[in-house]
């Protein structure tokens, strides 16, 4: 029997897929070219107006966190900065910057979990100091969710992710507790706290309760945001034919620059996000695209209707798509992209902070066997 080497077998494979694969990518290009309208006619994918001066002050609050080995288990660094952009009359300038750090030891289990809700709470912590602060502000922007879905809760095992997870359930929840009255649309006239999250489609398009492709999907879509019933009818037969359309393929196609879809709910009970007494008073997103760099993103918005209304939606989205920048192949905000600017020195804080923990390690008298390799560890970078 005469073996086949792996390049030969990539070599037949592709050819014998590359008819099947091109003719199902035609047919669900052709699926979106011919329901992309309907969307549009219904109301569900809508233009944003654009403003031609834009006075506006907003703060964007980015974060990061990384991880090091260190003495045979790991440490970490996380940190969030916020700063703040003024805009008159189109002319931009910053008013200031702030920042939170933490920096220590962490277990292996769910560690990408636990630095998820390390940076929500940091990012909570920015948000208030801005409103303490007694500064003016439209808008306040966040890279993070605004609550805490179930799966970022941890094992009882794991016992300060645990501890973690509930120091910022409750961070949470004590901020909406001493803050909701300061925010839209509680407040009418206070600031929009918004979470921008990008190319994190699964976390709505597949879900079927807001999948905007399925009927069952459009009735979570708010009715102040325009919603008619009888402008779905067009809608009713589509389900099948966009059924073998990826989520990230459907919203490219039916969302064209400077438009968003509309608004839907995201707080349905089976969704299990926290805090659940929080998260009652509503929240809602939808996606949208600017007319700059094209990067599709989904903006959270806490509260419900009648108080969320096209008009401030509207708003909301022609003020994102201004702060859209270019950054390599992403779009963001500008005041998140001078943000993120900043957290490009933590990996280096995090090397130098095991560097001085190994030191302090060093000049402690600690049992031999923990200190055992310690210098081939260092030289080896591990």
């Amino acid at each position: 029997m005469k073996n086949m080497n792996l390049a030969q077998s990539l070599a037949i494979d592709s050819q014998l897929r590359l008819p099947g694969s091109a003719g199902r990518l035609l047919k669900q290009i052709r699926d979106i070219e011919q329901v992309a309208p309907l969307f549009r006619d219904a109301g569900l994918v809508k233009a944003v107006p654009k403003s031609t001066v834009v006075n506006l002050r907003v703060s964007g609050i980015a974060t990061k966190s990384c991880i090091d080995r260190a003495l045979g288990g790991f440490i970490y660094a996380s940190a969030a900065v916020r700063t703040d952009l003024l805009i008159e009359d189109n002319k931009v300038s910053t008013q200031g910057s702030d920042s939170v750090s933490e920096l220590d030891d962490i277990d292996f289990e769910a560690q990408r979990k636990r630095l998820d809700v390390i940076e929500i709470r940091q990012a909570y912590q920015l948000v208030e100091k801005q409103l303490l602060s007694g500064e003016p502000c439209d808008l306040i922007l966040l890279d993070t969710p605004l609550f805490l879905a179930r799966d970022m809760a941890p094992l009882d095992r794991n016992i300060r992710h645990k501890q973690e997870y509930e120091n910022t359930l409750q961070a949470i929840e004590t901020f909406w507790q001493k803050h909701r009255a300061k925010l839209f649309p509680w407040n009418q006239k206070g600031v929009v706290l918004a979470s921008i999250l990008a190319e994190r489609f699964s976390a709505i398009v597949s879900i079927a309760k807001q999948d905007l492709r399925s009927e069952k999907g459009r009735q979570q879509i708010l009715l102040s945001d325009g919603f008619s019933e009888e402008r779905m009818m067009n809608l009713a037969d589509l389900d099948e034919s966009l059924v073998g359309v990826g989520d990230l393929r459907f919203i490219n196609g039916v969302l064209g620059n400077y438009s968003r879809t509309i608004a839907f709910r995201l707080s349905e009970k089976e969704n299990r996000i926290e805090p659940s007494i929080e998260v009652q008073q509503g929240l809602i997103g939808f996606h949208y695209r600017s007319a700059r760099g094209g990067q599709i993103k989904m903006v959270q918005l806490a509260g419900d209707e009648p108080d969320w209304e096209t008009t401030g939606l509207d708003l909301v989205a022609a003020r994102l798509m201004v702060l859209d920048m270019q950054s390599k192949a992403n779009a963001m905000p500008l005041p998140q992209l001078l943000g993120y600017q900043q957290l490009g020195v933590l990996p280096k804080f995090t090397k130098f902070y095991r560097q001085s923990l190994h030191g302090a390690l060093k000049n402690n008298d600690i049992e031999t066997r923990w200190l055992s390799g310690l210098d081939e560890e260092l030289n080896n970078g591990i």
